[in-house]
Order: C-alpha cells, then structure tokens, then sequence
C-alpha cells in the first residue's frame, strides 16, 4: 500500500489541532482489522467472543493490537515511525475542566504533532458492541458518538474513530442511519454515514463509513465554538 502521510508535522498554535490524515486512519483500521482476524483464528483460551463483555472484548482486541501487531512488520506504516504509544482507556479531561476522567477506549498516538495541547491530541477510538442487547440507537449513539459530540472525548481534534462489534444482521446501512435519523437533536448529523471509498471490506469487517456531526460546544480557551467532527466507523464482525 503506498502511503502518503499528509498533514503530520504541522503546528498549531489554536484550537482545534491539525487534523490526522486519510492515510492514518487506513493504517489504524487495517491494523484493528488483522488484530480483530487473529482473536477469531487464534482465542484466547477462554474467550468466547460471542459472550463476552465489551470490556472484556475491547482489552483483548487492545492487547493483540499492541502486542501482535504493532511495530511488528504486519501492517505497513503501523509502527514506532509514525506512532509513539497506544493506551487504553486514559483519563482524559472534558472541554470545559467539568470532568477529569473521561475514559476513551483508546488512544494512539501519533509521533511530529506539534500542536497546542499535547494532553489532548492523538487518534481517539470508542466501541461498542451492537446487537439484540446493545441497540444501535441507546448504545452506540446515546453512549458513544454523543461523547465526541458533546466535548468529552476528541475535542481538539476534527475527527475520531468508532468501533462496533457487530452481531448477524446488524450493518452500518441502514442501522446506523436511522438511528442517526432519530437523533437529529440530540446527535446532529451533517452528513449521514457513506462508504469510504479507500476503505475495503473485509471477510470480519464492514467497509469503513464515515459521518459527520455539528458539535455543541464551545471551546472555553477561545469562545469560538468547536467545527463539526467527522466520525468514522468501523464495524468489526462478532459472527
């Protein structure tokens, strides 16, 4: 894959931060989509994928991320040449200082970020399981995209990643659309989720779609209130 890492070593005195190339977002995604490959060949003993808890579910697709993955050789580009750390769930603040312990699922960061605020720049990623029990609409909107809308998670970056685990019969289109549909205040989208064209399907993941939402803050540092974050989605195969 011949990548072009625009948009990497830039500064940014202001609010929001650069934004994080297209081709960051494809080496993430790949690289989450052979970590996600390598727990349905290889489990765990004990792990059952299908039963397990997001928790439990997001630590294992963490570990073998890092540890099977990065820096590796596996995925191109998905290496300590581009990126300094990946962390789970750190304790990140909201915008507006209410909370100090916002806890993302993951957050990777990525190496010649000269930007504003250090403590707040980096790749942002959410799951959340979908299916029967954990619906499109109360789980993955009301407890995940909401939190970047909202400033708790990402809110000096222009874009972020969401994770579902999804179950048969549960896809982006339309589940996801119609729940955005129904949201239309308190998850205003300005543009419904699409396919991305550079993002391919896999035998365990959707195509990659990508979204876009007004956020509804301000940022406290400037009174400018925060542009709209774009959202991609990447729903990794549970069945």
């Amino acid at each position: 894959m011949e990548l072009s890492f625009y948009g990497e070593g830039t500064t940014c005195a202001e609010l929001p931060h650069p934004p994080i190339s297209l081709s960051i977002y494809l080496v993430v995604e790949e690289a989450l989509c052979v970590a996600w490959d390598y727990i349905r060949t290889h489990p765990r003993s004990g792990f059952n994928l299908l039963s397990e808890t997001e928790d439990v579910i997001t630590q294992e697709l963490y570990e073998r991320l890092y540890d099977k993955v990065f820096n590796r050789g596996v995925v191109d580009g998905f290496d300590r040449q581009l990126f300094t750390d990946i962390i789970r769930e750190p304790k990140i603040r909201s915008y507006d200082w209410f909370s100090l312990d916002k806890m993302p699922d993951m957050l990777i960061r990525l190496l010649n970020r000269d930007v504003d605020k250090p403590s707040q720049d980096g790749l942002f990623v959410e799951c959340k399981p979908v299916d029967s029990s954990h619906s499109t609409g109360v789980h993955y909107c009301d407890k995940g995209i909401i939190r970047f809308v909202r400033g708790e998670y990402a809110w000096a970056m222009t874009s972020a990643l969401m994770i579902g685990y999804a179950r048969d019969g549960y896809s982006i289109l339309p589940k996801l659309t119609k729940a955005l549909e129904e949201r239309e205040k308190t998850v205003p989208t300005i543009a419904p989720p699409c396919p991305c064209q550079q993002s391919k399907p896999g035998k365990n993941n959707e195509v990659v779609h990508v979204s876009q939402h007004l956020r509804t803050f301000s940022y406290v540092e400037t009174g400018q209130k925060a542009p709209a974050i774009t959202l991609r989605h990447l729903w990794l195969r549970r069945d």
